[in-house]
């Protein structure tokens, strides 16, 4: 039994590493603007645990236009009744300007002025950049941080902001957000104003736009028949019976020690122990819900595991899945390495003006740390965890903190 499954997991990952090495570029090249998505749910009788991933690789028109070069939102629930945002965004300031100029009605002589008055109130920048009602989402001023830089000789600024949303039904059932981010569902059947678990990342840059959207929340979308469970997720009559420019994979993963009997509609489904995975194509028909039913397993592991690979690797659907996983794991990708720079960058900034406030009246001390921090950036240059653009400014900044010492 051993040497069977190993067997099948060894044929496994040859035709998955085929797959991805022979689709990824075919679909990268074609269809750059079709939204590939991902969600993958698991059901149980009390709750549903829920996992969105979404890309698109077409730069919203904010980038194209050069006004903004990245933004990225993350969100967690922290609290029953509290949920912690941070925002960044680096945008052209010469661009932004004359925009920011006529929302506030104020002339802005240098970025230093727009950035403290943004730190003073924040509330009307959170509305124009990123569309959040502070008083409508309880969002307490008091508890709101704003830090800004700006960088003269590329004209580019930075900004960083934190605040909190306590009115969570507000926030989600009152305008609908949380059905609003998934991609063509009804969420009747979930308890969205009584979340567990909620986490969103979302990232705009020049390579597209992709996100992250995950939750837990207790729903009434499985239901028990004796040894048999039944799955059952409406689609939102918005997308019901319509099509689109989306490919979109969905993982229903039935209780464990069950197998999916059957799936509806059964043209869009793939069967592979007990998750069924439904495959849209781009322009195919939304149905008005997805069905999943499981029982008792009646199949050997090594059987349903070789049933399974057949699936998807021997059927248009399989294939069509499998592109799109592929697009939705190297966009996603990208974002997250824009993310993780763009933050490693602001720690060691942030790093170079600590050693600079603490050690500027003691020069031993002050040079072995500048010493320590060089070291840090170029071996951070070299793991490919900072850009030669955050290499060079950070370059400039020692330097401008070397001769202030002198």
């Amino acid at each position: 039994m051993k040497k069977t499954r190993r067997g099948v997991q060894v044929l496994l990952l040859l035709l998955v590493t085929f797959s991805v090495t022979t689709t990824q570029n075919k679909a990268y090249c074609a269809n750059d603007n079709v939204w590939y998505v991902h969600d993958i749910i698991d059901a149980s009788l009390e709750e549903v645990k829920w996992t969105e991933d979404g890309a698109i690789q077409q730069a919203p028109t904010f980038i194209t236009d050069g006004s903004w070069t990245h933004a990225s939102m993350r969100e967690n629930l922290v609290a029953a009744d509290d949920i912690f945002v941070e925002t960044y965004e680096q945008f052209n300031w010469t661009l932004v300007k004359p925009m920011a100029e006529y929302y506030y009605g104020k002339t802005f002589n240098m970025f230093d002025d727009f950035a403290n008055f943004v730190k003073i109130s924040p509330k009307e920048w959170l509305a124009l950049s990123w569309q959040i009602d502070t008083e409508w989402y309880g969002v307490p001023l008091n508890m709101t941080k704003v830090d800004c830089s700006y960088n003269e000789t590329p004209n580019t600024a930075e900004m960083y902001t934190w605040f909190h949303i306590t009115r969570i039904p507000e926030y989600f059932a009152g305008e609908g957000k949380l059905e609003n981010w998934l991609t063509g569902f009804d969420l009747t059947p979930v308890s969205t104003g009584n979340l567990k678990l909620f986490e969103f990342n979302k990232e705009w840059s020049q390579n597209g736009v992709s996100y992250t959207l995950r939750f837990t929340a207790p729903a009434s979308i499985l239901t028990q028949h004796g040894d048999n469970f039944t799955a059952t997720i409406p689609v939102s009559s918005d997308y019901r019976g319509y099509t689109f420019k989306i490919q979109q994979v969905i993982d229903i993963n039935m209780p464990p020690n069950t197998e999916v009997r059957e799936a509806s509609p059964s043209n869009l489904s793939l069967l592979k122990g007990n998750t069924a995975t439904f495959v849209i194509a781009t322009y195919e028909r939304y149905p008005a819900a997805f069905t999943v039913v499981s029982g008792p397993p009646a199949k050997s592991f090594s059987q349903a595991l070789w049933e399974g690979a057949s699936v998807w690797f021997l059927t248009p659907g399989g294939w069509a899945a499998i592109a799109s996983l592929s697009v939705l794991s190297f966009t996603g990708l990208r974002g997250r390495r824009i993310w993780n720079r763009n933050r490693l960058y602001r720690r060691l900034y942030k790093s170079l003006v600590t050693v600079y406030d603490m050690y500027s009246k003691d020069l031993i001390k002050f040079h072995q740390e500048m010493d320590n921090m060089s070291r840090t950036i170029i071996k951070m240059l070299i793991e490919d965890r900072i850009t030669d653009e955050q290499f060079d400014r950070l370059l400039r900044r020692r330097d401008d903190l070397l001769q202030r010492i002198q």
